[in-house]
C-alpha cells in the first residue's frame, strides 16, 4: 500500500513539474499604418491585437514579487513598438515580425499572435494568425 501512496505523491509532482504557464494579452487596441491601398497608406487604422504567450517555468514567482517573473508589460510594449515602428503593406508581416520578437525572449517556448481589422469591410473583420503554439 505504500509503495502506491509513493507512485501518487510522485505522479502528483511530476504533473506540477510539467504545468504550462501562459500570459494572455487580449484585445489590444491600437492605430497602426498597415495595408496596400492608398487610402491605407494615408490614413492609419484600427487594428486589434491578441497574444497568447508560452512560458517556461524557470520564472514563475515563488512569493508575490514581480521581478521574478515575466512582466506583461514588455510583450505589449514589444507590440505596440513594432506596430509604430513604420508602415506594414501586409497583415501577414506585421504579424510575423510581432511573433518573431517576442518568440527572442529566452523564457518564451511559444507564441500566438492574432492580429485583426474590424474596419476594414463594413459586414466583417478580417484577422491573420501565427502561432508556435
Amino acid at each position: 500500500m505504500l509503495l502506491l501512496e509513493e507512485m501518487l505523491v510522485y505522479n502528483m509532482d511530476y504533473k506540477m513539474k510539467i504545468r504550462k504557464r501562459k500570459i494572455f494579452i487580449n484585445n489590444l487596441n491600437l492605430i497602426a499604418s498597415i495595408g496596400v491601398y492608398e487610402q491605407e497608406k494615408k490614413n492609419k487604422q484600427k487594428i486589434i491585437v491578441n497574444l497568447e504567450i508560452l512560458l517556461t517555468n524557470d520564472t514563475e514567482p515563488q512569493s508575490d514579487n514581480l521581478q521574478q517573473t515575466q512582466d506583461y508589460s514588455q510583450f505589449r510594449k514589444c507590440v505596440t513598438d513594432v506596430v509604430e515602428s513604420k508602415h506594414f503593406d501586409l497583415l501577414e508581416i506585421l504579424t510575423k515580425k510581432i511573433h518573431t520578437t517576442i518568440s527572442k525572449n529566452k523564457f518564451v517556448l511559444g507564441v500566438k499572435v492574432n492580429i485583426s481589422k474590424p474596419d476594414i469591410f463594413d459586414n466583417c473583420e478580417v484577422a491573420y494568425e501565427l502561432s508556435s503554439i
